[in-house]
Formats: structure tokens, sequence, C-alpha cells
């Protein structure tokens, strides 16, 4: 980052310092591009091992500068991946690096040059293994269905809507094993970055487009919608995380007042910042999430507006062609839980004290493309959302609700020093379980629980869409079997909520 800074006289120029404050290290990166004219094009992106992690110093807090010797592993903030050391060379597989590669044994490479071998071959399981961090492929496909040749969907007027070449758009994308440690050093330097980027004088790069409703070109023909109903170019984008790890700590320095106002697009407001005395906590309270596997899988129309365009002329347009007018959107978690935990003067966790077991949910939209040309359709919903969830279970007793609410008030409470009152010694020990301290009898103990035990919860919610804009409305539905909310005691009383 730079900053202008002033020398002791009161004429001197301002000078601009620069100063490091990130550093990102990636290992083992592979790009690969496989193409055959216009029917094919892939392109496979990789690394190995990706980290982030601070430097130095940042809003004037001394938190890494190199007389406190701090240890390079609490400097990381971001880790994801393996290292080479112990992955090996599995990245340059099949390149001319590779001795076992056809063309450094005298063979002729063989391509896959067809989508559904392609699938078969280069699987989610291959890439992590070949890489191990990050995985993408993405594949172009234009098959003719007819002998007339390849032709290009983008220049072609609506006459011409669909063309004999039937085009697919595939991305997918996978992270490994990602590490995410959120403490102060790591979120101020975010943010401030953000803040800079934020606070400018000069007009932004981008402008976000307005949508235009052109003049329609007349009822399609019934030879444009079989064409249509055969074959409809999608883009299809895929994101796969893998076992997520995010640990929020308790901060030990907090000067976000300077930060967010910006960031909110406030003027920035030149006040002198109390800059405190960088002092480590040991221990360190933190809530992490864990998650098993995240999914989201998003599709849209290749062609959007021409598409659109066709199917909102007609008066009664097929459920096929009104599906593909919309952009669809699934999320699925697998395994997500959360609960407590605490950093060691070693830098290890202690095992997890969970709050939130393990559950799973899914979450499906939709999104009507180019609303303005439904405007006038009643009966077609501009979007819709289908939330589904099994089971959740809130638990946690006294002291650790305690230990939450301290580790959120080191956030939200921004203090006039800049350092947050620190955690006292009892109810760290009374939630850690500290051999050697004592507790207070279990009969004194409450655990709060908040479950959901049906068997599914499906909530959806369609809006639709009429002429005058005060006459939308939204139906929200929910659907489970039972719901309780409790506290219960070493007795086994019971207090409904």
């Amino acid at each position: 980052l730079t900053d202008t800074e002033s020398e002791s006289s009161y004429y001197s120029p301002q000078k601009v310092k620069s100063r490091e404050v990130l550093c990102l290290e990636q290992e083992g990166i592979t790009i690969e591009v496989l193409m055959m004219g216009e029917p094919f094009f892939n392109c496979q992106i990789g690394f190995v091992g990706c980290r982030a992690l601070c430097l130095k110093g940042i809003m004037g807090v001394r938190d890494f500068e190199e007389n406190l010797n701090r240890r390079e592993e609490d400097a990381v903030f971001f880790s994801c991946g393996d290292n080479l050391k112990s992955k090996g060379m599995t990245y340059l597989t099949n390149s001319l690096f590779d001795y076992r590669s056809p063309e450094n044994n005298g063979v002729k490479a063989e391509f896959i040059l067809d989508s559904a071998n392609h699938k078969e071959t280069y699987t989610e399981i291959v890439g992590m293994q070949r890489f191990g961090a990050f995985y993408m492929d993405y594949l172009y496909t234009m098959e003719n269905s007819s002998s007339e040749g390849s032709q290009d969907f983008s220049v072609l007027n609506t006459e011409e809507l669909v063309p004999t070449a039937q085009e697919t758009s595939m991305k997918r994308l996978v992270v490994g094993p990602l590490d995410i440690r959120l403490h102060s050093s790591a979120v101020h330097r975010i943010l401030k970055m953000v803040t800079c980027a934020m606070d400018h004088e000069y007009e932004p790069y981008c402008k976000p487009q307005q949508e235009t409703t052109e003049a329609c070109h007349g009822p399609a023909t019934p030879e444009e919608i079989s064409r249509l109903e055969e074959f409809i170019p999608t883009r299809l984008t895929s994101v796969t995380l893998l076992q997520v790890s995010v640990t929020v700590s308790m901060a030990e320095f907090n000067l976000l007042h300077a930060l967010i106002p910006v960031i909110l697009g406030y003027k920035a407001t030149p006040r002198p910042v109390s800059v405190p005395v960088f002092q480590p906590l040991h221990p360190l309270p933190s809530v992490q999430f864990q998650v098993e596997r995240v999914n989201f899988d998003h599709s849209e129309p290749m062609y959007g507006p021409e598409l659109v365009t066709t199917v909102s002329s007609l008066s009664q347009p097929p459920e096929n062609l009104l599906h593909h007018c919309y952009a669809h959107l699934y999320l699925k978690v697998f395994g997500f839980q959360a609960g407590l935990t605490c950093q060691d003067r070693t830098g290890s966790f202690l095992p997890l004290i969970s709050i939130i077991p393990s559950f799973s949910t899914a979450i499906y939209g939709k999104l009507i493309q180019l609303p303005a040309f439904w405007s006038k359709r009643s009966s077609v919903p501009t979007a819709e959302c289908i939330f589904e969830l099994p089971h959740f279970t809130v638990q946690a007793t006294r002291p650790q609700t305690l230990l939450l609410q301290a580790i959120c008030q080191s956030w939200t409470h921004s203090m006039v020093n800049g350092s947050p009152l620190p955690v006292s010694e009892s109810l760290h020990n009374e939630v850690f379980k500290v051999s050697g301290c004592p507790h207070r009898s279990s009969h004194q103990r409450q655990v709060w629980t908040v479950k959901s035990p049906s068997k599914w919860l499906h909530i959806s919610e369609c809006l639709q869409s009429r002429l005058p804009a005060e006459s939308q409305w939204s139906h929200l539905r929910v659907v489970t079997s039972a719901s309780r909310a409790h506290s219960s005691t070493s007795k086994g009383r019971k207090f409904p909520l």
C-alpha cells in the first residue's frame, strides 16, 4: 500500500511511501489449451498450493514486524491445497516436462476432441489428484446438426435465431481443502485494501448497463419454435468447494471505525486514530465453521436476449422454452457445522466444541431473463426460490454463550484505544474445561437447544409480475412437521419458550 507523509517542516513536500502488507504465494501452476478450429475448445488451469500471509504492519499497528519474532505460521491466514514437497510433480503430467509423456517417448499423442469422452476422462477426482488446490476446466463445443457448416450465433438477426450449429459451454471450478483464518491482522489488511479501492476521485471503470427493451419483430414462425424446442444453447457453471474451514478469532485490535464508513459509501472524515500497541492474545478464543462440501451450479441461456424476444412474443409459450428463459441456481451444502475453539501459544487449535452440529441444506432459485419483456404476463413468475433443511440444531451452555458474545463484541464494538477487553480466565476455563480448574456443579449448567426434528423443511417463494408495479405480490410457503425450543437442566425439567 502507498501513503503520503510529510516531513517535520510545514512547507516540506509530501512524500509517497510504499509498504508491504500482504504476500500471496502459489506453486505448481499449469495452463493447458486444446483447440480444433471452431468445433472444440478446452482450457484447463490448476495449481498445487496457494497461501496468503501478513507482512510488517497495518494502519500503524506493528503486528508482524521483524523485531517481534513471531512465527511464520501465525502470519498465514489463507492456505489451500498442498505443497510440491509432499504432492510431487503431478502437475506436470503429460507435459513436455514429463518424461512419461508420449512426445518424450517418440509416440504420437492422442487428444480427446469430443464432449462425452472429455467429461468421462477429466473428472473432479482426476483434476484434484493432479493439482490439489484449484482445478478449472472450461469446455466449449459446437456440433453441426446438418451439413450446412457452422454459423456465428452472435451475428444472427432474430429471423435466424437458431442456427444449425449446436453450441454448449461448460465451466467447472474445484477448490481443494481451504483453511481461512480471519484474525485482526488479516481482516484489517483486507478491508484496508478494499477501502483504498473504494476511496477514489476518478470515474469508475465500468457502470451497470441499463436494460433496454427493443421492439419485437413479431410472432415466431412454427419452424423457429420447432428448432428452438430441438436445442437451445446453454452456458453451465459449476463451482465446488471441498473441506472448507473458516476460523474467526477474537479481535486483538479493532480499528474498523476508520474503514467501514468508506466501504459503505460515506465520505472519509480525516480524524486521528489511536493506534494500540500490539499485544498477541494467548489463548485466543475463536469461532470455527467447517463444511465438507459446497456445490454451486448456475445455468443460463447462451443467447438470452434473442431467446427471450422470441419466446415472450408467443401467446402461450411452451414450458420447455419458458424454462430456458430463466437463469437457474443450485446451492448444496453438505456437512456444515460450527463451534468454539481456542488457539494456544504453540499456534495449534483445541478440538472443536460443537455449537451447531453437522447438517446439510439445499437452495434452488431461478430468475427470469430481461423482466421488462414479461411485465404484461401476470402468469409468468419473475423469480422463485426453494429452500430445504432436513434438520438443524443449536446448543450452547451459558459460558459458551457469553464467550460467543465477547467474540462478537470485540469486532462490533470498536474501542477508542483500538484494544478490546480481554476475556476473563475463569470464563475461558469454564468453556474449554482446563484441567485443574474448579468448575460449577453440573446442576447449575443449562443447555439451550433449538431443534427442527422434522424429516424435511421446505420453503418456497414465488414472485409474479403484473402490469402495475404496485400489484406485485409474494407467496411464501413453509412446511415442516414439528419444531421445538426448550431449556433443559440436569434435573430434566423443560421450559417451553
